[in-house]
């Protein structure tokens, strides 16, 4: 099966941003996927200032991604049901602005294949191997493990990359949903 990581441009002027506070209160449980740490409650938030007026379908501040409403309906047309979903309406008051977007936090699912992948470990003679922060530079990805997730991240290490089947990855180009690129994961030499 062929996997892609899923990402969005974050440098585009014309693009909202989400304000540093909003990141810095999603960012610990997004970094690791720890969804016992948010509530299914909505969020408003004003957008920055730094930011454009353009509302994309897809958006990453960090490592926190946010998706239209139009995204969230085509993964509910896809069954897509491992994703955790938090409500955010981003609003520019002055402008009388309101735009609804989710929070889309996929899981982290062990299923890394770590022979075939590059991994890189940090060097500290004070942490034990469990504790080492490590990153997948090269990444091969066991199918038997992925079951029927279609969309997740990696656990047991520190990438931040979203990872898709190959039929979400299609069915999002066909919807031509705006800032959502892939970019493919190669498997084995």
């Amino acid at each position: 099966m062929k996997y892609y990581v899923m990402y969005a441009e974050t440098a585009v002027e014309e693009y909202f941003k989400p304000n540093d506070m909003l990141k810095d209160e999603l960012m610990e449980a997004c970094l690791n996927s720890e969804f016992q740490y948010l509530n299914h409650e909505p969020i408003e938030s004003e957008i920055s200032e730094d930011g454009g007026l353009e509302f994309p379908d897809f958006v990453i501040s960090g490592c926190v991604p946010f998706i239209s409403d139009k995204f969230k309906r085509l993964f509910d047309d896809l069954k897509v049901d491992n994703l955790f979903y938090k409500p955010i309406i981003f609003t520019f008051n002055s402008l009388g602005i309101k735009e609804y977007y989710y929070l889309a936090l996929p899981p982290r699912i062990n299923c890394l294949n770590w022979d075939e992948s590059d991994i890189q470990t940090e060097e500290n003679e004070f942490l034990t191997k469990r504790e080492l922060m490590q990153e997948a530079e090269k990444i091969v990805i066991n199918d038997y493990a992925v079951g029927n997730y279609k969309i997740f991240k990696l656990a047991n290490v520190t990438n931040q990359e979203i990872i898709v089947t190959e039929e979400i990855k299609n069915v999002i180009e066909k919807a031509k949903l705006e800032n959502v690129y892939f970019a493919e994961l190669k498997g084995v030499d």
